[in-house]
C-alpha cells in the first residue's frame, strides 16, 4: 500500500492509499478487499497505533464485521496481511473490546479532573 500525509481527507479515496491526517488523527483508506468501503482508523490510546519507518504499519487488526464484506487484515511495513473473515462474534468482542478501551480512557481522564480539582482545594485551603 501507499501512503500519504494530509491535512484533509480527499474526495474521493484513490484504492491501495492509506491516508494518514496527523492533525486529525485518523488513518484512512479504501477497504483492501475492493469492495469500495471507506474505513477510518482513530489513532490513540483507545484506538489504532501508527507506527512509520518509512513504510506505515497500523495495529491492531482492521475488522470490517460491520461491512458486507467481512474482511479482516493487518497492514503491516505497508503490506496488507490477510486474516479470516470477521465473523458475528468476532465483530461483537470487537466493539466490546473498542468501548472498554475509550471507558477507560475517559476514566483516566475523569481521575486527572478529580486530582486537580482536589489539589486546587488544598491549595486554597492553605
Amino acid at each position: 500500500m501507499d501512503h500519504r500525509f494530509v491535512e484533509v481527507l480527499p474526495t474521493p479515496l484513490e484504492p491501495g492509499v492509506l491516508y494518514i491526517s496527523g492533525a486529525h488523527n485518523i488513518v484512512a483508506h479504501l477497504c483492501c478487499c475492493g469492495c469500495g468501503t471507506e474505513v477510518v482508523t482513530p489513532l490513540g490510546p483507545a484506538g489504532w497505533a501508527l507506527r512509520y519507518d518509512g513504510r506505515v504499519s497500523l495495529s491492531p487488526s482492521i475488522g470490517n464485521g460491520a461491512y458486507d464484506c467481512k474482511s479482516h487484515y493487518v497492514i503491516q511495513a505497508s503490506h496488507v496481511r490477510w486474516l479470516s473473515n470477521m465473523t458475528l462474534e468476532h465483530h461483537v468482542r470487537a466493539q466490546a473490546r473498542d468501548q472498554a478501551a475509550a471507558l477507560n480512557l475517559n476514566l483516566s481522564r475523569l481521575d486527572r479532573a478529580k486530582r486537580m480539582v482536589a489539589d486546587l482545594f488544598r491549595r486554597i485551603r492553605r
